[in-house]
């Protein structure tokens, strides 16, 4: 459980590019009274200092914020992860649009690029450093889509065809991810929407929200 007195249960959706997570988020905190949404850092307001270090990182145009400096911008982002949980408002719920993962995931391949070697390691060890610096999130959710789809998702957000080396990146992501869940499979709940309509995971949501909300010796 989550620090009593601030957000009682803490659930982020991980995930790549256009599979529909940030969507989802903002249905299913319109579902939980009481709930806030904690938005993806590179959504969050320009004027506050998580909007002015992404801009920084960002200010060569690159999506993956990757200024030349990987472990500098690795830090930043897992200090700006864990910064959220500190800061989040008093909430029954927060759901929080990606978090610590998704910085483990993007930046393993970033850090990776570098001598062509294997991000997984280099995965497991910035998760195993996210999770020192802030408790695990009390329900970790993998948002998964269909190659076709979440490509065509980011595609149409971008108002533009993706490089050959954004599909190659979202790719990458989609595997890391997938290889991390394989091995170690109590992490993530994998939530697939290729197969799902909306409703259908907002109840796979809800219902595995409202298992951590009730359980055995707190009252509803």
């Amino acid at each position: 459980m989550s620090d009593p007195g601030t957000v009682p249960w803490w659930v982020t959706l991980e995930g790549t590019n256009g599979v529909g997570k940030t969507h989802l988020a903002q249905l299913l905190r319109a579902q939980i009274d009481g709930a806030v949404l904690v938005e993806e850092l590179p959504d969050v307001a320009p004027d506050r200092l998580p909007g002015k270090v992404i801009a920084a990182l960002a200010a060569e145009g690159d999506l993956f914020l990757r200024t030349g400096h990987p472990l500098t911008e690795t830090l930043a982002l897992l200090a700006l992860a864990v910064r959220r949980r500190e800061e989040a408002p008093a909430a029954v719920v927060a759901i929080e649009d990606r978090g610590g993962d998704s910085v483990a995931v993007y930046q393993a391949l970033t850090l990776a690029e570098r001598d062509r070697s294997d991000p997984y390691p280099i995965a497991l060890r910035l998760l195993a450093m996210a999770d020192r610096w802030r408790r695990r999130s009390d329900l970790t959710v993998l948002v998964t889509a269909d190659e076709a789809t979440r490509c065509a998702r980011w595609s149409a957000r971008l108002g533009r065809p993706l490089t050959s080396h954004e599909y190659r990146r979202a790719d990458a992501v989609a595997r890391l991810y997938e290889q991390i869940a394989t091995e170690d499979p109590g992490r993530y709940l994998v939530l697939g929407l290729s197969r799902r309509t909306t409703e259908q995971a907002l109840s796979v949501l809800m219902g595995a929200i409202g298992a951590l909300t009730f359980p055995a010796g707190v009252p509803s």
